[in-house]
């Protein structure tokens, strides 16, 4: 009798692990662009010069942490620009008097390009919320030159129209990239721009989340996005550690199992 108690007890079980695996399968599925082939290959498609991902706040890299990483261990440099300290941002949860803000976010960036191991981090001081507000000519021309200073094959930022979630500062510098890699002809390095997948925005974005999906171009790659990986920088940005559950309801733990690719376009193929 025991070994029969046993016997079912295994199958009802294997039966409640497979479909767990099988939801946990279609909750994915929810947030997947169906067809989009992994980069195989960064080098060719990237190029071996460098990546140099442009941003316009800290924790903006969070988007694309997972092709930072895969750079850094291939062996290709990878270079990340913050176009402002972050320190108009809401704190979620609070952890420093706002005065102070922009001072713990900028390390709290550094300390995430640290980990994931950047060759160099550049943060400026541009005014968070105020990128379109300053002469579009000077944050081209900001772009331009540490593209200069980094001599990248291909620059990452924000498609301008869409800019993941259609936050203005991520408008204005992924406009910035774009015009600054178009200035420079047949020398200029790749422009790519990191997506948000639709589906998702679809399904959990409401009305804001159509539009940034319908706006979206279609995406050229994916790139696999450990969920450790979307945790741990989280945690380094603490002041903002909260945020997803204060916007969409779920934490990094449950988002990032369901969320599980980058996805990036070519602006070549887009502009």
């Amino acid at each position: 009798m025991a070994r029969i108690i046993l016997i079912a007890a295994g199958v009802v079980a294997g039966i409640v692990l497979v479909a767990a695996l099988a939801g946990l399968m279609i909750a994915r599925s929810l947030f997947a662009e169906p067809g989009v082939a992994r980069l195989a290959d960064l080098r060719g498609e990237l190029g071996e010069a460098g990546l140099l991902f442009v941003f316009a706040h800290p924790d903006d890299e969070i988007t694309a942490n997972a092709l930072m990483a895969r750079g850094v261990a291939e062996g290709v440099p990878v270079h990340l620009f913050t176009a402002t300290r972050g320190e108009a941002g809401t704190q979620f949860p609070p952890v420093v008097d706002q005065p102070h803000l922009g001072i713990v976010r900028e390390a709290e960036a550094r300390k995430h390009g640290f980990a994931l191991g950047v060759a160099s981090h550049t943060v400026l001081d541009l005014g968070d919320g105020q990128l379109r507000a300053r002469p579009f000519d000077q944050l081209v021309e900001r772009v331009a030159a540490e593209i200069e200073r980094t001599r990248p094959s291909a620059v990452i930022s924000f498609h301008p129209e869409s800019a993941i979630s259609l936050h203005p500062d991520h408008m204005a510098i992924g406009e910035a990239a774009r015009q600054a890699v178009l200035a420079m002809g047949e020398d200029a390095p790749r422009l790519v721009y990191v997506l948000a997948p639709r589906p998702g925005l679809r399904r959990f974005g409401g009305e804001r989340g159509q539009l940034i999906a319908d706006i979206q171009p279609e995406p050229d790659f994916a790139v696999p996005s450990p969920a450790r990986d979307k945790q741990r920088a989280w945690r380094i940005h603490e002041s903002q550690s909260r945020y997803l559950q204060a916007t969409y309801g779920i934490g990094p733990r449950v988002m990032y199992a369901l969320w599980t690719r980058e996805y990036y376009a070519f602006a070549d193929a887009t502009d």
